[in-house]
């Protein structure tokens, strides 16, 4: 099992295209994701409408728990989602 602690970088946030994004990424893996964030109860990555009942805004700690075969690929993919602020 593969966890690390991700930063919402995009000023704003966990919307609608960077949780498809996830998803996207996600599902290129042979993983289980999880992702928690603070008060929250964890959800599936590769869930669109999970993603967004975490409600993370920009600045945002999150966890991202992967298991599986492809789990140390995806947490990488998923930290470069979440860190690039790049818009999406």
């Amino acid at each position: 099992m593969k966890t690390r602690d991700i930063v919402v970088k995009n000023e704003h946030g966990l919307h609608l295209r960077v949780a498809g994004r996830v998803v996207t990424e996600v599902n290129k893996h042979n993983a289980s994701v999880y992702i928690n964030c603070k008060g929250c109860p964890r959800v599936k990555a590769c869930s669109i409408m999970g993603l967004l009942t975490l409600d993370a805004g920009c600045g945002t700690r999150l966890q991202v728990t992967a298991e599986g075969p492809d789990e140390d690929a995806v947490v990488e993919s998923l930290v470069g989602v979440f860190e690039s602020g790049d818009g999406i």
